[in-house]
């Protein structure tokens, strides 16, 4: 597990924790990484708040360091208690890759709240591997049309809409009904 987190006491604590991030942000542009996420683990343990969602990416991710999923929902959660709310579509992710599926919605939907439109794909994705082709289409919608979502998951949602449609779903999520049956019959109605 990762080293907790501490709190910043007065404003000497405060620089010193702020000059360890800004060395850790010159690590990582340099593309050193294995410091940086020494620089800003130290910044974070010294109670600085912005370097908390920072590592949790790097140990989310296995920047400059083994990927540890435990270790980044510490800090992710920790960001999230301290006002960083964009962290939520990150915790969602880490849950559902442990089939938490529905603390995972919880997360996605918090995500949602803070204008990240990407979280709306990961929720329809999670609706289509349980096979709700209603609810899948309707958060693919509005992945589509959210200003908020990259153009990456906006496409990839139109794809999976298409897909859907092409294997006899509407936009309602319903299947159409055939108009005939195999051997040309009309149905009777």
């Amino acid at each position: 597990m990762a080293v907790k987190a501490g709190k910043l006491r007065n404003l000497d604590e405060a620089i010193k924790a702020n000059e360890l991030y800004r060395r850790g942000d010159q690590s990582w542009r340099k593309g050193h990484l294995r410091p940086a996420f020494r620089l800003f683990l130290a910044a974070a343990r010294a109670g600085m708040e912005a370097a908390f969602s920072t590592v949790g990416n790097f140990y989310h991710n296995g920047i400059g360091v083994k990927a540890n999923p435990d270790a980044a929902l510490y800090w992710y959660r920790l960001a999230y208690r301290s006002g960083a709310h964009s962290v939520a579509n990150n915790i969602g992710c880490i849950l559902r890759d442990r089939k938490k599926f529905g603390q995972a919605i919880v997360w996605f939907r918090r995500a949602v709240q803070q204008k990240d439109g990407d979280a709306n794909l990961n929720i329809a994705k999670l609706y289509l591997h349980k096979g709700d082709l209603v609810k899948t289409c309707s958060y693919l919608d509005k992945t589509r049309r959210s200003p908020w979502a990259t153009e990456q998951s906006k496409e990839e949602a139109r794809s999976l809409l298409r897909k859907m449609t092409s294997m006899g779903a509407d936009n309602s999520g319903t299947h159409r009904a055939r108009k005939g049956r195999a051997g040309g019959a009309p149905l009777k109605r």
